[in-house]
Protein backbone atom coordinates (compact mmCIF):
# COMPACT_ATOMS: atom_id res chain seq x y z
CA UNK A 1 0.00 0.00 0.00
CA UNK A 2 1.48 3.59 -0.88
CA UNK A 3 1.13 6.32 0.78
CA UNK A 4 3.03 8.92 -0.72
CA UNK A 5 0.75 11.82 -0.88
CA UNK A 6 3.43 14.26 -1.18
CA UNK A 7 2.18 15.50 -4.19
CA UNK A 8 -1.77 15.59 -2.89
CA UNK A 9 -3.41 18.86 -0.76
CA UNK A 10 -1.78 19.00 2.46
CA UNK A 11 -3.82 19.04 4.89
CA UNK A 12 -3.43 21.83 8.08
CA UNK A 13 -4.15 19.06 11.01
CA UNK A 14 -1.17 17.59 12.05
CA UNK A 15 -0.64 14.81 14.72
CA UNK A 16 2.38 15.63 16.63
CA UNK A 17 1.98 12.54 18.85
CA UNK A 18 0.16 9.33 20.16
CA UNK A 19 0.25 7.43 23.27
CA UNK A 20 -1.83 4.28 23.96
CA UNK A 21 -1.82 2.21 27.37
CA UNK A 22 -3.45 -0.91 26.95
CA UNK A 23 -5.57 -2.30 29.75
CA UNK A 24 -6.69 -5.81 30.79
CA UNK A 25 -9.89 -7.88 30.74
CA UNK A 26 -11.05 -8.03 33.42
CA UNK A 27 -9.80 -4.76 35.02
CA UNK A 28 -8.67 -6.85 38.17
CA UNK A 29 -9.56 -10.10 39.56
CA UNK A 30 -12.25 -9.00 41.58
CA UNK A 31 -14.19 -5.55 41.60
CA UNK A 32 -13.11 -2.92 43.48
CA UNK A 33 -15.09 0.49 44.39
CA UNK A 34 -15.83 2.93 41.44
CA UNK A 35 -14.06 5.52 43.40
CA UNK A 36 -10.51 3.20 43.71
CA UNK A 37 -10.75 2.55 40.06
CA UNK A 38 -11.38 5.71 38.81
CA UNK A 39 -7.97 7.31 40.99
CA UNK A 40 -6.17 4.65 39.15
CA UNK A 41 -7.27 5.25 35.83
CA UNK A 42 -6.21 8.54 36.27
CA UNK A 43 -2.89 7.49 37.59
CA UNK A 44 -2.29 6.15 34.36
CA UNK A 45 -3.76 8.62 32.25
CA UNK A 46 -1.90 11.64 34.10
CA UNK A 47 1.78 10.48 33.19
CA UNK A 48 1.01 9.21 29.86
CA UNK A 49 -0.05 12.68 29.30
CA UNK A 50 2.60 14.22 30.04
CA UNK A 51 5.38 11.50 28.84
CA UNK A 52 3.75 12.28 25.28
CA UNK A 53 4.07 16.19 25.68
CA UNK A 54 7.55 16.22 26.91
CA UNK A 55 8.45 14.05 24.10
CA UNK A 56 7.15 16.09 21.63
CA UNK A 57 8.58 18.54 23.08
CA UNK A 58 5.80 21.14 23.21
CA UNK A 59 6.13 23.51 25.90
CA UNK A 60 2.77 22.39 28.90
CA UNK A 61 1.48 26.02 28.74
CA UNK A 62 0.70 26.09 25.06
CA UNK A 63 -2.27 23.54 24.86
CA UNK A 64 -5.52 25.32 25.67
CA UNK A 65 -8.44 22.34 25.75
CA UNK A 66 -7.65 18.99 27.00
CA UNK A 67 -10.76 16.72 26.27
CA UNK A 68 -10.80 13.10 27.73
CA UNK A 69 -13.58 11.49 25.72
CA UNK A 70 -15.20 7.58 26.46
CA UNK A 71 -17.93 5.29 25.02
CA UNK A 72 -18.22 3.18 28.33
CA UNK A 73 -17.66 5.25 31.12
CA UNK A 74 -20.75 7.29 31.84
CA UNK A 75 -22.59 5.30 34.26
CA UNK A 76 -19.91 6.02 37.73
CA UNK A 77 -20.95 10.15 36.48
CA UNK A 78 -24.80 9.49 35.80
CA UNK A 79 -25.30 7.89 39.18
CA UNK A 80 -22.99 10.54 40.93
CA UNK A 81 -20.99 7.39 42.41
CA UNK A 82 -17.85 9.93 41.33
CA UNK A 83 -18.09 13.15 39.85
CA UNK A 84 -16.08 14.72 37.59
CA UNK A 85 -15.03 17.68 39.17
CA UNK A 86 -13.17 15.38 41.76
CA UNK A 87 -11.80 13.46 38.60
CA UNK A 88 -10.78 16.63 37.01
CA UNK A 89 -8.84 17.67 39.92
CA UNK A 90 -7.15 14.95 40.25
CA UNK A 91 -6.16 15.13 36.99
CA UNK A 92 -4.86 18.67 37.68
CA UNK A 93 -2.48 17.51 40.39
CA UNK A 94 0.21 16.20 36.90
CA UNK A 95 -0.35 19.84 35.70
CA UNK A 96 -3.36 22.43 34.43
CA UNK A 97 -2.64 21.08 30.24
CA UNK A 98 -4.44 17.98 31.70
CA UNK A 99 -8.17 16.61 30.81
CA UNK A 100 -10.65 19.84 31.66
CA UNK A 101 -13.69 18.29 30.37
CA UNK A 102 -15.21 14.78 29.57
CA UNK A 103 -17.39 14.36 26.55
CA UNK A 104 -19.13 10.91 26.48
CA UNK A 105 -22.51 11.77 24.15
CA UNK A 106 -21.03 11.34 21.37
CA UNK A 107 -19.49 7.96 21.91
CA UNK A 108 -16.44 6.88 19.36
CA UNK A 109 -17.12 9.89 17.72
CA UNK A 110 -16.73 12.26 20.33
CA UNK A 111 -12.60 13.07 20.14
CA UNK A 112 -14.30 14.52 16.44
CA UNK A 113 -17.25 16.53 18.28
CA UNK A 114 -14.44 17.75 20.67
CA UNK A 115 -11.99 19.00 17.95
CA UNK A 116 -14.84 20.51 16.58
CA UNK A 117 -15.93 22.58 19.40
CA UNK A 118 -12.37 23.64 19.78
CA UNK A 119 -11.97 24.88 16.42
CA UNK A 120 -15.53 26.52 16.35
CA UNK A 121 -14.44 28.35 19.76
CA UNK A 122 -11.50 29.87 18.38
CA UNK A 123 -13.15 30.63 15.28
CA UNK A 124 -16.28 32.51 17.54
CA UNK A 125 -13.19 34.39 19.47
CA UNK A 126 -11.49 35.03 16.89
CA UNK A 127 -7.93 33.28 17.68
CA UNK A 128 -5.98 30.72 15.54
CA UNK A 129 -6.23 27.67 16.92
CA UNK A 130 -2.86 25.45 17.94
CA UNK A 131 -2.65 23.11 19.75
CA UNK A 132 -5.36 20.41 21.56
CA UNK A 133 -4.89 17.39 23.14
CA UNK A 134 -8.04 14.60 23.13
CA UNK A 135 -7.91 11.57 25.67
CA UNK A 136 -9.29 8.37 25.02
CA UNK A 137 -10.37 6.09 28.17
CA UNK A 138 -12.80 3.12 27.67
CA UNK A 139 -12.63 0.62 30.79
CA UNK A 140 -14.80 -2.12 31.99
CA UNK A 141 -15.36 -0.37 35.11
CA UNK A 142 -17.94 -3.12 36.45
CA UNK A 143 -16.93 -5.65 34.60
CA UNK A 144 -20.35 -5.63 32.39
CA UNK A 145 -20.48 -8.41 29.98
CA UNK A 146 -22.28 -6.26 27.45
CA UNK A 147 -18.80 -4.12 27.26
CA UNK A 148 -16.54 -7.53 27.07
CA UNK A 149 -18.49 -8.81 23.81
CA UNK A 150 -21.41 -7.84 21.77
CA UNK A 151 -23.09 -8.97 18.78
CA UNK A 152 -22.78 -5.38 17.15
CA UNK A 153 -18.83 -5.48 17.35
CA UNK A 154 -17.90 -8.86 18.83
CA UNK A 155 -14.53 -8.61 21.10
CA UNK A 156 -13.59 -5.62 22.66
CA UNK A 157 -10.45 -4.08 23.35
CA UNK A 158 -9.90 -1.52 25.98
CA UNK A 159 -7.12 1.02 26.80
CA UNK A 160 -5.89 4.97 27.40
CA UNK A 161 -5.21 6.65 24.29
CA UNK A 162 -3.54 10.32 24.12
CA UNK A 163 -3.26 12.35 20.57
CA UNK A 164 -1.60 15.82 20.99
CA UNK A 165 -2.96 17.87 17.53
CA UNK A 166 -1.58 20.79 15.76
CA UNK A 167 -3.25 23.03 13.64
CA UNK A 168 -0.50 24.10 11.31
CA UNK A 169 -2.39 26.27 9.00
CA UNK A 170 -6.55 27.23 8.86
CA UNK A 171 -8.99 24.16 8.73
CA UNK A 172 -11.45 24.17 5.38
CA UNK A 173 -12.98 20.60 5.42
CA UNK A 174 -10.96 18.49 7.33
CA UNK A 175 -13.32 17.23 9.90
CA UNK A 176 -16.43 16.07 8.97
CA UNK A 177 -18.97 15.39 11.57
CA UNK A 178 -22.74 13.86 11.64
CA UNK A 179 -25.68 11.48 12.40
CA UNK A 180 -26.64 8.69 10.54
CA UNK A 181 -30.67 9.43 9.24
CA UNK A 182 -31.48 5.28 7.95
CA UNK A 183 -31.53 2.28 10.48
CA UNK A 184 -28.16 1.14 9.17
CA UNK A 185 -25.92 3.73 10.54
CA UNK A 186 -22.73 2.15 10.01
CA UNK A 187 -23.19 1.08 6.43
CA UNK A 188 -24.35 4.47 6.32
CA UNK A 189 -21.13 5.15 7.72
CA UNK A 190 -19.09 3.80 4.72
CA UNK A 191 -21.10 5.49 2.21
CA UNK A 192 -20.16 9.09 3.45
CA UNK A 193 -16.54 7.96 4.28
CA UNK A 194 -16.52 6.76 0.43
CA UNK A 195 -18.04 10.18 -0.58
CA UNK A 196 -15.24 12.06 1.54
CA UNK A 197 -12.43 10.18 0.32
CA UNK A 198 -13.83 10.73 -3.19
CA UNK A 199 -12.93 14.57 -2.58
CA UNK A 200 -9.44 13.99 -0.87
CA UNK A 201 -7.64 11.35 -3.39
CA UNK A 202 -4.69 10.52 -1.94
CA UNK A 203 -5.56 9.86 1.62
CA UNK A 204 -5.12 6.83 3.39
CA UNK A 205 -8.48 5.67 5.64
CA UNK A 206 -8.35 4.80 9.21
CA UNK A 207 -11.04 2.69 9.56
CA UNK A 208 -12.73 1.50 13.13
CA UNK A 209 -12.11 -2.16 14.36
CA UNK A 210 -15.24 -4.10 13.42
CA UNK A 211 -15.50 -8.52 12.75
CA UNK A 212 -15.25 -10.08 9.86
CA UNK A 213 -18.80 -9.77 8.23
CA UNK A 214 -18.31 -5.59 8.62
CA UNK A 215 -14.78 -5.80 6.93
CA UNK A 216 -16.56 -7.47 4.08
CA UNK A 217 -19.37 -4.70 3.82
CA UNK A 218 -16.69 -2.04 4.00
CA UNK A 219 -14.50 -3.80 1.29
CA UNK A 220 -17.46 -3.78 -1.12
CA UNK A 221 -18.55 0.15 -0.23
CA UNK A 222 -14.55 1.49 -0.38
CA UNK A 223 -13.25 -0.60 -2.71
CA UNK A 224 -10.25 1.24 -4.55
CA UNK A 225 -10.02 3.55 -1.80
CA UNK A 226 -6.54 2.99 0.23
CA UNK A 227 -6.55 2.10 3.91
CA UNK A 228 -5.19 0.49 6.75
CA UNK A 229 -5.81 -3.20 8.05
CA UNK A 230 -8.34 -3.68 10.39
CA UNK A 231 -6.56 -5.00 13.59
CA UNK A 232 -9.29 -6.25 15.34
CA UNK A 233 -8.48 -10.01 15.61
CA UNK A 234 -5.70 -8.49 17.50
CA UNK A 235 -6.95 -6.06 19.59
CA UNK A 236 -10.90 -6.14 19.32
CA UNK A 237 -13.10 -3.02 18.73
CA UNK A 238 -11.22 -0.29 20.46
CA UNK A 239 -14.25 1.89 20.46
CA UNK A 240 -13.12 5.39 19.57
CA UNK A 241 -9.05 4.61 20.26
CA UNK A 242 -9.57 2.42 16.88
CA UNK A 243 -8.20 5.52 14.37
CA UNK A 244 -5.58 6.51 16.36
CA UNK A 245 -4.35 2.82 17.42
CA UNK A 246 -4.73 1.99 13.51
CA UNK A 247 -2.32 5.03 12.43
CA UNK A 248 0.27 4.54 15.62
CA UNK A 249 0.33 0.67 14.64
CA UNK A 250 0.90 1.90 11.40
CA UNK A 251 3.62 4.44 12.48
CA UNK A 252 5.45 2.10 14.52
CA UNK A 253 5.38 -0.44 11.66
CA UNK A 254 6.52 1.40 8.44
CA UNK A 255 9.36 4.06 9.17
CA UNK A 256 7.03 7.84 8.60
CA UNK A 257 10.26 9.50 6.43
CA UNK A 258 8.07 11.97 4.60
CA UNK A 259 4.35 13.70 5.71
CA UNK A 260 1.56 11.12 4.92
CA UNK A 261 -1.91 11.93 4.55
CA UNK A 262 -4.49 9.96 6.81
CA UNK A 263 -8.41 9.59 7.25
CA UNK A 264 -9.23 8.87 10.89
CA UNK A 265 -13.05 7.97 11.07
CA UNK A 266 -15.16 6.54 13.77
CA UNK A 267 -18.46 5.88 14.30
CA UNK A 268 -21.06 5.34 17.01
CA UNK A 269 -23.73 2.60 17.95
CA UNK A 270 -26.28 5.92 18.42
CA UNK A 271 -25.22 6.57 14.51
CA UNK A 272 -22.54 9.80 15.45
CA UNK A 273 -19.80 9.87 13.18
CA UNK A 274 -16.36 11.66 13.29
CA UNK A 275 -14.05 11.68 10.13
CA UNK A 276 -10.42 13.86 10.28
CA UNK A 277 -8.48 14.47 7.70
CA UNK A 278 -4.23 14.56 9.22
CA UNK A 279 -1.03 13.87 8.51
CA UNK A 280 1.53 11.75 9.87
CA UNK A 281 5.32 13.14 9.71
CA UNK A 282 8.38 12.29 10.74
CA UNK A 283 8.32 14.07 13.92
CA UNK A 284 5.04 12.58 15.14
CA UNK A 285 5.59 11.17 18.45
CA UNK A 286 4.64 7.22 18.41
CA UNK A 287 4.05 5.18 22.47
CA UNK A 288 3.05 2.10 22.81
CA UNK A 289 3.57 1.48 26.18
CA UNK A 290 2.84 -1.73 27.98
CA UNK A 291 -0.56 -3.23 29.36
CA UNK A 292 -1.51 -1.31 32.54
CA UNK A 293 -0.57 -3.20 35.59
CA UNK A 294 -3.58 -4.37 37.89
CA UNK A 295 -1.72 -3.02 40.98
Amino acid sequence: MSTDVNHQKVSGLVVKGIAFTPLPQPLFDQLRPIEEVMSLLVQSLGPQVNQLIEQTGIPATEFERHFLCSTMIELPFTTQSVKWPDIAAQLQEYGVHQPDTFVNAYECASWGYSLRHYLKQAELEQRQAKYMIVSIIDANVYDFEFWRYNEHWQHSGFGITTVILEVESPLTDEITIGSAVTHNGVAEFATIVRRTMMKKAGAVVALPFFPVNVQIMFEKLLRGQPRLPDLHAKHGHCFGADPWLSLLTHGLNNKIEQPQRFMACSVALNGYYAIAELMLTPDTVLIMNKEWSRG
